[in-house]
């Protein structure tokens, strides 16, 4: 019996090493995202914390409550400034998303591709072992039919 071999073979591994290199680079893309979450979590938490506010009882020079005002200016702009990059590296997760759907598609249909093939392989060699049969069994038939119009 023959062996199947699917003629595209090349190209399905070729696609599968695209769709597990854009699975990659979306993992390391979400790790990315997950350190920005950190990064401004850990800002917005020093925001919250207000350790540049008095506690009670302390009191402060008009110089010392300017440099925490401004501190705490300079860390809503930061946290500003990283939410509108975390909006726009979300866009670029969305892409390589995209990507990956679309390297998943392109292996799906090969590999619809290849088991069509590999079925009417299968399809085909049954065929061929029945039509053998046949002929064994109607050799098989005539032999005995001659066998006994001629007994010798």
């Amino acid at each position: 019996m023959a062996v199947f071999k699917f003629r595209l073979a090349a190209v399905l591994r070729l696609r599968q090493r695209i769709r597990d290199q854009k699975h990659w680079e979306l993992s390391a893309l979400h790790e990315t995202r997950r350190q920005m979450l950190a990064e401004l979590d850990t800002l917005e938490n020093e925001l919250a914390e207000g350790s540049f506010i008095a506690a009670d009882g302390q009191i402060f020079a008009a110089i010392e409550l300017r440099l925490r005002a401004d501190y705490g200016q300079s860390l809503l702009k930061r946290i500003k400034a990283k939410r509108i990059t975390l909006t726009q590296f979300n866009d670029k997760v969305a892409e390589k998303r995209a990507e990956v759907v679309e390297a998943m598609r392109g292996v799906k249909s090969l590999e619809q591709l290849r088991q069509r093939h590999e079925e009417r392989h299968r399809r085909g060699q049954d065929a061929a072992e029945q039509r053998f049969s046949d002929e064994i069994a109607q050799r098989n038939f005539a032999q005995s039919e001659i066998r006994k119009k001629n007994p010798s």
